[in-house]
């Protein structure tokens, strides 16, 4: 592809991703995603067949990109209880970081409810990595792992899609602090980890929540 045709291409998906996390796939027109894009009408089709094609190329982008570095993370078992819980802090601020990164993608991908492989590849990785823990004993037996995946990744998405939110109201700029997102990674790690009540006292009612994850 020469690199005009790249950078058109590249234009193209980063204009329609940027419109459509505002306005939604049936709020943007191709005429105004070519205008963003500074390009004319006929280089959607030429390049992705129709608007639908461009955001199947969104959505797959998304997943292609923002996901590379997290799952990394989870390839291998973890060895020791100490490598476990270093990893799963560093596959949270990996996951924010890649997602803070793509953010107008993934907003895409939660407006139009899109499922793109690599983010349920993603899921069932984690799923599989917290699996081994458990057999490992670095977690507890009876921990719900496709729950606990699935609130992960909610907690994930939601701090980067009210970050506009968190900025406006409290002054927070998830985007640009990056010493609030690591403070932000250790803290849900933590609290997936060890909860929030002491280990004596959590050890006494552990029999009451046994179906629990």
């Amino acid at each position: 592809m020469r690199e005009e045709s790249r950078s058109t291409r590249e234009r193209l998906l980063q204009s329609g991703a940027e419109l459509m996390a505002d306005r939604g796939f049936k709020g943007v027109s191709v005429r105004a995603i070519c205008k963003h894009a500074d390009t004319s009408m006929n280089m959607i089709h030429h390049f992705f067949g129709s608007k639908q094609g461009l955001l199947d190329a969104i959505v797959a982008m998304y997943g292609n990109q923002a996901l590379e570095v997290p799952m990394w993370l989870l390839q291998t078992p973890p060895k020791s209880q100490q490598e476990f819980e270093s990893r799963m802090e560093l596959l949270f601020a990996a996951t924010l970081d890649a997602c803070v990164e793509h953010r107008s993608l993934l907003m895409v991908v939660i407006r139009e409810q899109a499922d793109p492989p690599a983010l349920s590849n993603y899921m069932a990785r984690l799923s599989c990595f917290l699996e081994e823990a458990k057999t490992c004993g670095y977690v507890r037996a009876n921990l719900d792992t496709e729950m606990i995946t699935g609130a992960m990744l909610d907690r994930i998405m939601a701090q980067v899609q009210f970050a506009p939110w968190l900025k406006r109201t409290l002054g927070i700029d998830v985007s640009a602090d990056r010493a609030y997102r690591t403070r932000w990674s250790r803290a849900n790690v933590d609290l997936f980890l060890h909860g929030m009540v002491p280990a004596e006292l959590g050890a006494g009612h552990e029999g009451e929540h046994s179906d629990v994850g």
